[in-house]
């Protein structure tokens, strides 16, 4: 189990790396241009692998932290307990952003099929990831009040409003281009959103710690969260949604 959960590690950084730098290709190019379409692709692709391999790799530190995380360890009982409710916090914390990104991907694409297949936001298969993105969220949310982690609280209302942003797209009527493009987009910039706050919460703290101590690390965390709604808020404006 260690072994594996090191390769869905490994996997998880590389592909995450190139899906940061990916991501402000189809930001920056014209939208529906043959780059956009192109980029946007392997971005895609790119970010299914980083949610699939964070949901397999956070629920197997759910199941067994330390025998994941420290299998050659040899820790007394009260160490052990200690390690074991920090590392099962961040892996719920990682399991909701694995959500939020597989969940805010799907939307996202399935808002420009509604042109030529109408009804589609609205099947079973959509509306469960949907529902289990608002559990999730609720779950961090509980887990960040009683351990007192601002950031997950953050992220707890971060994903429960994707997710009720997302059940309010299947109610509606998404004939109109203007609809289905702020579906879009808004969906995708969430998933830059989770990759970004993966990166300064995990792959980046501790270099952030040498410049940021203390609770100032909390700043770059929730950075992506303040752009993203700022660029959100923009994009309504915009399309009149």
């Amino acid at each position: 189990m260690p072994l594996l959960h090191s390769i869905l590690v490994t996997t998880h950084i590389a592909v995450g790396a190139l899906a940061l730098v990916l991501f402000w290709v189809p930001v920056m190019t014209r939208k529906g241009a043959r780059t956009h379409v192109n980029v946007g692709r392997i971005y895609l692709y790119s970010m299914y692998a980083v949610s699939v391999t964070a949901l397999i790799a956070s629920s197997m530190v759910l199941y067994d932290p330390i025998g994941v995380q420290l299998p050659d360890a040899e820790l007394e009982p009260a160490r052990a307990a200690e390690l074991s409710q920090r590392f099962r916090v961040f892996a719920v914390f990682l399991l909701m952003l694995g959500i939020l990104v597989m969940t805010s991907l799907r939307h996202g694409m399935l808002a420009l099929r509604e042109r030529t297949q109408a009804g589609v936001l609205r099947t079973a298969a959509h509306r469960a990831l949907v529902v289990a993105l608002v559990i999730a969220a609720i779950i961090v949310g509980i887990v960040g009040v009683q351990y007192r982690q601002i950031l997950l609280m953050i992220f707890a209302v971060v994903g429960a409003a994707a997710g009720i942003g997302m059940w309010a797209d299947m109610r509606r009527d998404m004939r109109e281009r203007s609809q289905r493009v702020y579906a879009h987009l808004n969906s995708l910039i969430g998933t830059g959103i989770g990759a970004y706050t993966a990166f300064f919460a995990f792959g980046g703290s501790r270099f952030l710690s040498e410049l940021l101590p203390g609770q100032w690390q909390t700043i770059p965390w929730i950075m992506p969260a303040v752009i993203g709604t700022f660029a959100v808020s923009r994009l309504r404006r915009r399309y009149g949604t």
